[in-house]
């Protein structure tokens, strides 16, 4: 069986939505963030501090990487995956891509209410709000390419969310 990869950025309910879909569906979940994090040895906004950005997306190629030839699994990538072709290689070779959006309101919302995300670093300069409203407009077009089919959580709830991959699947 194929894999269900969910793309989007960090805020749209992802890790929220994978969780479900694996109890559902009775699929393995794997979290890319999570299987860097266990990698790195520390959480991402230690590592990013400690050795930035680009290495941290270079552990997260290689954990992408190591999940080749998976089958039947649902993996939660990070926000950023979009942003490397090979990882999306990797990914869309036995995978059904699904794009979870919401809109940059709820995004913000979201990430401004959650004490965990609003500690993560900054994806570039400036203030919270900023950079992820660029990095949000940035990827956009991304998650656009590489989905086969997009959820909107900003307008579904997660039960209808699954229900629509269900059909899809």
């Amino acid at each position: 069986m194929k894999n269900l990869v969910l793309i989007g950025f960090r805020g749209t309910g992802k890790s929220t939505l994978s969780q479900e879909l694996s109890q559902r569906l009775r699929r393995k979940r794997i979290s890319t963030d999570e299987v860097a994090t266990e990698r790195a040895g520390m959480s991402i906004s230690d590592f990013v501090s400690q050795h930035g950005w680009a290495e941290f997306r270079r552990i997260e190629a290689e954990c992408i990487a190591a999940l080749r030839g998976s089958e039947n699994l649902i993996i939660d990538s990070g926000g950023g995956v979009v942003e490397n072709p090979e990882n999306m290689s990797f990914l869309g070779e036995n995978s059904v891509i699904v794009w979870v959006h919401a809109s940059l309101e709820d995004v913000l919302k979201r990430l401004m209410g959650n004490v965990h995300d609003a500690q993560r670093p900054l994806l570039s300069q400036g203030d919270f709000r900023t950079d992820i409203t660029e990095n949000y407009i940035r990827r956009e077009p991304m998650y656009k390419r590489y989905a086969a089919f997009t959820v909107n959580t900003s307008t579904h709830t997660i039960e209808e969310c699954c229900a629509a991959i269900e059909k899809i699947l």
